[in-house]
């Protein structure tokens, strides 16, 4: 096999290149999160650069905790292994643009005990140009962009940001997200505006917001009434074992359904007066929490409202975000890491 000059990454020739021997010398070279890879052949990461249109050299973050350089090249070998296709890339090199911001502590959460992960919630045309799902099961199985691309993006944080198990990567029960966590916004059935343009862009736009998510709670909202929905949502959000109180930051993540969004709106609540309902709800009293001081004094950081803990520091720092099926049968609620503050970028579209 001829070295590509045009690649600076290393490059090698196997002795036996069968799905189990390529899968197998991935694993003991540690580049794998434990699951079988497409080779990175040169043909199939110049196919990336190309889409692309992007120098390979071209350095778009260091990912911590080893500060590795994640240049488009690396980008594009990583996103080869997850099984992505070319038309991903611009959408991963925001995410990495995204994880990379100081304020996102890229490094607190490959580093961290707990199970936190970056969830990607992407909006934009560029949902219906890749066949991103951001319908029913937009956090599970069967769409080729969702899974892989969330899969590219933890790849690069093992490989190039050297978060490996048992050795940097400290979280004490790991997550299955931290395999993949994909998502679009259902913007179509969304009576409400979207997440980006809440954000500052225009609806023209594509972009990612990556939120250091630790984890998803169903709420089971069998309802008809928003006050109802509010009821349920904040007592998922009410867990005074969650990161966002102990450290009084971060951007607790809900996220409704299209039908949740409709019965909101019919009823006059628009986004920012359901997050503030939230954030009232989910205030809990300072007596519910262990009179033992923890270890880390956390509690020296509370977000108080008298004798009141908060979620965060205002409604504001809540996400909503609207996605999947269209009943308002659940609501997903995802604790945050705490630590970390939600970043958007817009993706470049070639």
């Amino acid at each position: 096999m001829a070295v590509d000059p045009r690649l600076t990454s290393s490059q090698m020739e196997l002795s036996e290149d069968s799905p189990e021997a390529v899968f197998q010398f991935m694993i003991d070279q540690g580049w794998s999160d434990g699951l079988p890879v497409i080779p990175p052949t040169a043909d199939r990461v110049r196919a990336m650069l190309e889409y692309a249109g992007r120098d390979a050299s071209e350095l778009v973050g260091y990912i911590n905790p080893d500060a590795g350089a994640a240049t488009v090249e690396k980008i594009a070998v990583n996103a080869v292994m997850a099984g992505c296709l070319p038309e991903y890339m611009p959408v991963l090199i925001a995410a990495v643009q995204a994880v990379t911001e100081p304020a996102f502590n890229i490094h607190g959460l490959q580093t961290t005990t707990n199970p936190a992960s970056p969830l990607m919630i992407v909006n934009g045309p560029v949902r219906g140009r890749i066949g991103l799902n951001s319908g029913r099961g937009t956090l599970g199985p069967g769409y080729r962009a969702n899974a892989t691309i969330g899969r590219a993006l933890r790849l690069l944080l093992l490989n190039v940001g050297g978060a490996k198990p048992w050795s940097t990567d400290m979280a004490v029960h790991g997550s299955a997200a931290k395999f993949s966590a994909c998502m679009g916004e259902n913007e179509e059935d969304n009576v409400w505006e979207p997440l980006h343009v809440e954000r500052g862009f225009s609806p023209e736009q594509s972009t990612v917001t990556v939120v250091g998510a630790q984890g998803y709670s169903n709420c089971l909202t069998f309802y008809k009434e928003p006050e109802s929905f509010l009821t349920m949502i904040a007592s998922a959000m009410a867990d005074i074992s969650d990161n966002n109180y102990l450290l009084a930051a971060g951007n607790p993540l809900v996220i409704l359904t299209p039908g949740h969004s409709r019965i909101f709106a019919e009823n006059g609540y628009n986004k920012q007066m359901v997050k503030q309902e939230l954030f009232e709800r989910s205030k809990v009293p300072i007596d519910r929490f262990p009179k033992e001081t923890s270890v880390i004094t956390y509690e020296d950081g509370f977000a108080m409202d008298g004798d009141l803990v908060c979620p965060c520091r205002s409604a504001d720092d809540i996400i909503v975000a609207v996605s999947g099926g269209p009943e308002p049968y659940h609501v997903l609620y995802c604790g945050n890491f705490g630590d970390t503050t939600a970043v958007t970028k817009e993706i470049q579209l070639p």
